[in-house]
């Protein structure tokens, strides 16, 4: 009996332990590898079952009936590479973020719900926000540059506020804007809010440029759509960061040498040996010779900036709140900007059926430029002046010695020699305050009734006020004289958008997408502004304290524009991509027999890999074919006129009284600008490592919006029509390529072209030309525009020293004759453009280069004509080039003698193509290990950022950037150095 019993006993007991052995309890936490935080609601899978579980608040599962035979779990979360580990006690699992998935994510805009890239038909581009932050500019959109094939932008100053201008797939317009449409958060905004956005703020940047992308922004959307979106909270965890910069700039590239005063005063006396040398030589005696580059140009002006941000999500409510300070001087005297912005981005699930949220950006701007408004003297120029002024003049009084050397005593408020009050003396009286206070955003209702129906209405704002103050103080350079004057302007658009939006599926196979929309977008614009002259005592200097008033100015405008949209699409099982879009743009800008235009487009897409065939190359990682057309609208004048179809009535005065008279012609037919787009091209992905995206386009602008040239018999010498067309054709391609990536070190290297040919195709009047006057510029069917046009410049005859020229049939000729004019095949806007960069990481360490470059760019350099001309030695100073002026037989140079007269012809053209080191950013990220001993700090990254550090060029002038034809008296473009840290909490 007992044996039995002991044996019944064993039994059991192995009975249960092999219970035991078939199911088992697995727990353990899975944290991010980059900040060693929780990751909240990962999922967690035992592999082959359905069992299975996600992560809590503090990252921690656990699975109970886990299978005695099961040796692996699934790990996965959205933005992480999935992983499998081994089933072991006590699990601890790292995740680390995929940029793969990052990238994948792509907001669109104001129409519709995000989409993945790889699913996008049409031609479109992304900038995150790494190659966007922590760069010293106030313009963000200073970082794009090289970034995005076949996007041109150009900060064509140094000056810390000003903006940057754009230009996508060439130029589409002559006297319509070629700036492209901008959105922020779905909401349509002016590049003016670009200085009023924090970069630190920005989530990503992209770029769309077909016309199955940008074709249902209909009448906005010829330039192509640059969508950006700010950063939203993520993770349950508030996180808290704290980053602060400081750096200096300085002028980006050495201007022109110019004489000093030995080199001078030869220089005048050969040109002029009779003229009074009495100040030069006295000023050589004292050894004077001024640089006065030095003098007004500064080598460290500070830049510095703090921001600071906290985001998350709780309680279904997604926050991201954020502030900033940035504040720079500028490297001429009298120009800086101080900036501060607030911005608030939430969205919250009210109801499972319903979302609601507000993204608001406010933001005080406060700068000044040197200017130098009431003088009216292009001598008070910084940038001319520094060229311009003699160099045996001194800033400075002369004080000398007993000894015979020389000291400076205090500043002189008169430039004596130069007859020029100092500049500033001048900024000290006569200050200028200007700011602005600018409100942006939009608010959205979004409602899911039923499963795939999305209803939403959003409401957008962008708003300024703006004050101009300035004080003419007074002072003995006006002979007491003292003036004030106040302007105030207020714009506003308000952009109110309603959307459907139906998404469904059959079988898992046909997915269907459908869109309708209504938007309607309303522009309101006023100012007024008086001056007063008369003021005595500069303590007193409100435009209520003159006693001369002067009439004062005031303006009202309004714009109004309506839409109706619709776009469909279709993707087979992912593998075959189908969409097209329709709009239709009502506007009050044009006349009231063409206000409605329509627009569409339709594209497709091949996703190759999925195909039977290719699935199966393991060296061939993705291969997508895409083709698409359609067409857009420009409805966007140069100047911004907000009644140009409208036969419109002026005022003025005349012996006392006032009258008014017409002072615009009406055109009630004039209409859109359209353009029709076609692109074709493939994206390619090879061994997971190698990118290849290549794109053909084929863009042409018909009606396009000019001012045409009337008869002065007319009482009117231009007004606006739909006449003439051009087409801009050309390729892009971008490449990038993982040279190493492991665990502890990354190396890539990317790089993109594009090349664009321009040619007009069509003028008004049935005419094959027109010339721009004063311009060197020339309107050609069957020549790009942007081509100059001038007479050629051969250079200087080694025999006489005179200039030798082309004449139209291209023989030589030693007489100037402007009809000897000719196209020169040189080019305003550069047909090639681009940029490269590389990134490496290892072990916390970073480097991140950028390079730009821009080919075939020519610009007239007006700068010389003045410091390189004999006419104006004793007026001005000369470049170190003079010293080679032609004065003997046989002398080879190209500079002309002295008899002989300088003009604006191709000698003054000059190469603009450079090639630049745009931004070069050095890093560390500080060890998890060392941080988590601290219990608050979950991240500390130090850095260090240069901008402009290298420029390679032929061009002599300011900086080849500028976007112009010519250049005169240009503010430098500035090369700067920042520092900074950033604390993660």
């Amino acid at each position: 009996m007992k044996r039995r019993m002991l044996l019944l006993l064993t039994c059991c007991i192995i009975g249960i332990g092999m219970v035991m052995a078939q199911v088992s309890k697995v727990t353990g936490k899975v944290l991010s590898e980059e900040d060693g935080e929780a990751v909240i609601g990962a999922t967690v899978m035992v592999k082959g079952t359905n069992i299975g579980t996600v992560t809590d608040a503090d990252g921690f599962f656990s699975l109970n009936n886990v299978p005695g035979s099961a040796k692996e779990l699934e790990v996965s979360y959205v933005g992480m590479e999935a992983q499998i580990v081994r089933i072991k006690p006590n699990l601890t699992i790292r995740m680390r973020t995929s940029s793969e998935m990052l990238d994948e994510v792509l907001i669109t805009g104001t129409y519709g719900s995000a989409k993945k890239l790889g699913s996008m038909v049409g031609s479109v581009a992304s900038v995150k926000s790494e190659r966007i932050s922590n760069r010293p500019s106030a313009n963000f959109a200073d970082a794009l540059q090289g970034q995005v094939a076949g996007l041109q932008v150009f900060t064509s100053s140094g000056e810390p506020s000003e903006n940057v201008s754009m230009r996508m797939r060439g130029v589409g317009s002559i006297n319509s804007s070629t700036e492209p449409l901008f959105i922020l958060d779905g909401s349509p905004i002016s590049s003016g809010v670009f200085t009023a956005l924090n970069p630190s703020d920005i989530e990503n940047v992209t770029i769309l440029k077909d016309a199955s992308s940008t074709s249902i922004y209909g009448s906005r959307a010829a330039n192509g759509v640059v969508v950006i979106t700010s950063k939203r909270g993520r993770g349950s965890k508030p996180t808290v960061m704290v980053k602060g910069q400081y750096g200096f700039s300085q002028p980006a590239l050495p201007t022109s040498e110019m004489m000093n005063t030995t080199q001078y005063y030869n220089l005048w006396k050969t040109i002029n040996p009779n003229a009074d040398f009495s100040q030069i030589e006295n000023a050589m005696r004292l050894g004077i010779s001024t640089d006065w580059k030095d003098y007004f140009l500064k080598d460290n002006a500070p830049t510095w900036q703090l921001d600071a941000s906290i985001s998350g999500m709780a309680n279904k409510t997604n926050y991201f709140i954020s502030a900033s300070h940035y504040d720079a001087d500028g490297v001429e005297p009298a120009s800086g900007m101080r900036r501060e912005t607030l911005r608030s981005n939430l969205d919250t699930k009210v109801f499972d059926w319903l979302r609601v949220g507000v993204n608001l950006g406010l933001s005080y701007e406060d700068w000044e430029t040197n200017g130098f408004a009431g003088t009216g003297n292009s001598w008070y120029n910084v940038s001319t002046l520094s060229r311009w002024a003699f160099p045996f003049e001194t800033p400075y009084e002369v004080l000398e010695n007993a000894d015979g050397s020389i000291s400076y005593g205090k500043r002189k408020d008169l430039l004596d020699v130069l007859g020029l009050w100092n500049p500033y003396y001048l900024l000290e009286n006569q200050p200028t305050e200007k700011n602005k206070i600018r409100l942006f955003g939009n608010m959205f209702e979004e409602i899911t009734p039923i499963k795939g129906l999305t209803l939403r209405a959003s409401q957008a704002m962008d708003a300024f006020d703006y004050r101009y103050r300035y004080r003419n103080n007074p002072a003995k350079y006006n002979n007491y004289s003292g003036s004030a004057a106040e302007t105030f302007q207020r714009y506003s658009s308000f952009t109110l958008t309603n959307t459907a939006e139906y998404k469904f599926e059959i079988n898992k196979l046909h997915n269907f997408t459908a869109l309708i929309g209504q938007e309607s977008i309303i522009y309101d614009g006023s100012s007024f502004g008086t001056s007063v002259d008369g003021i005595t005592d500069d303590r007193l200097t409100l435009v209520s304290h003159g006693t001369t008033y002067k009439k004062p100015s005031a303006d009202l405008k309004k714009k109004v524009m309506n839409s109706f949209f619709a776009r469909a699409e279709y993707n087979f099982d992912e593998k075959y991509y189908l969409d097209a879009s329709y709009r239709t743009d009502g506007s009050s800008l044009f006349g009231v027999n063409n206000r409605w235009a329509s627009f569409f487009s339709v594209g497709a897409m091949w996703n190759m890999k999925k195909e039977g065939f290719l699935s199966d190359v393991d060296w061939l990682s993705d291969l997508r074919v895409k083709a698409s057309y359609g067409t857009t609208g420009n409805s966007a004048f140069e100047g911004d006129p907000y009644y140009p179809a409208l036969g419109l009535i002026g005022t003025g005065n005349y012996n006392g009284g006032q009258y008014f008279a017409i002072s615009s012609v009406q055109n009630d037919d004039l209409t859109w600008e359209k353009q029709k787009t076609l692109n074709i091209g493939f994206n390619s992905c090879f061994f997971n490592r190698l990118n290849i995206d290549f794109d053909f386009y084929n863009k042409v602008t018909q009606d396009m919006l000019m001012t045409i040239p009337f008869s002065y018999t007319t009482g009117h010498g231009s007004g606006w029509g739909n006449i003439g067309s051009m087409f801009n054709r050309g390729v892009e391609l971008s490449a990038s390529y993982d040279i190493i990536s492991n665990k502890d070190m990354f190396w890539s290297v990317s790089a993109n072209i594009n090349y664009n040919k321009n040619e007009i195709t069509e003028l008004f009047g049935g005419r094959d030309e027109y010339v721009v006057a004063n311009t060197g510029l020339k309107y050609e069917v069957g020549k790009p525009y942007g081509e100059f046009y001038y007479v050629r410049w051969v250079g200087v005859d080694p025999q006489d020293g005179q200039q030798i020229w082309l004449d139209k049939d291209g023989n030589e000729t030693k007489v100037y004759d402007e009809n000897n004019a000719a196209y020169t095949g040189k080019q305003q806007y550069a047909p090639w453009s681009g940029g490269f960069s590389t990134r490496f990481d290892w072990k916390g360490f970073s480097v991140n280069a950028d390079f730009s470059f821009m080919l075939g760019k020519y610009m007239i350099d007006n700068d010389r004509y003045f410091v390189e001309n004999p006419n104006f030695v004793g007026q001005l100073n000369q470049t170190v080039e003079m010293q080679n002026m032609w004065t003997t037989p046989g002398q080879i140079t190209n500079i002309a003698a002295v008899n002989s007269p300088r003009y604006f012809d191709t000698h003054l053209l000059e190469n603009a193509s450079f090639l630049r080191l745009k931004s070069l950013t050095i890093g560390y990220n500080l060890p998890q290990s060392m941080l988590r001993k601290t219990g608050f700090i979950r991240g500390l990254r130090v850095f260090a950022v240069g901008r402009n550090l290298l420029t390679a060029t032929k061009y002599q002038g300011a900086d080849p950037e500028v976007d112009s034809n010519l250049q005169l008296g240009k503010y430098p473009n500035t090369r700067q150095f920042s520092f900074g840290a950033e604390f993660t909490f």
